[in-house]
């Protein structure tokens, strides 16, 4: 493996705020994850199987759930298999329909992922 003998490794696909939240949690078991962080570095921890990361900003995330952010969450829930806040984010969308329907976040997950537009529409 090239990556074994090399001084440098590049990491190319996670910005540098993100990657060295992910080194301050795995160096020290803890991080007070910022909600405008939260959902890039949900998807760094499921790339690097930080589970507890993981799980961590899946919470976050859970907490500053609102009608603007509601799909986005919801369709990053789908990618990442986060089970638990898809199933939240799902109540939620359903519970605040009309509103959710009407976001930027919901249009752009209707053009990238219409099967979970269908799901919805389907438990309505």
């Amino acid at each position: 493996m090239l990556e074994s003998r090399a001084r440098e490794i590049q990491i190319t696909d996670v910005r540098r705020p993100i990657f060295i939240s992910l080194m301050e949690y795995l160096y020290t078991d803890y991080l007070d994850v910022a909600v405008d962080f939260a959902m890039e570095l949900f998807v760094t921890a499921d790339r690097y199987g930080v589970e507890r990361l993981k799980r961590i900003c899946e919470s976050k995330m859970l907490g500053s759930l609102c009608v603007e952010n509601a799909a986005s969450i919801f369709h990053a829930a789908d990618l990442h298999n986060a089970t638990v806040l898809r199933d939240q984010c799902i109540t939620f969308m359903l519970n605040n329909f009309d509103a959710v329907t009407k976001t930027d976040a919901f249009e752009e997950m209707g053009r990238t992922n219409v099967e979970l537009v269908f799901e919805l529409l389907k438990r309505r």
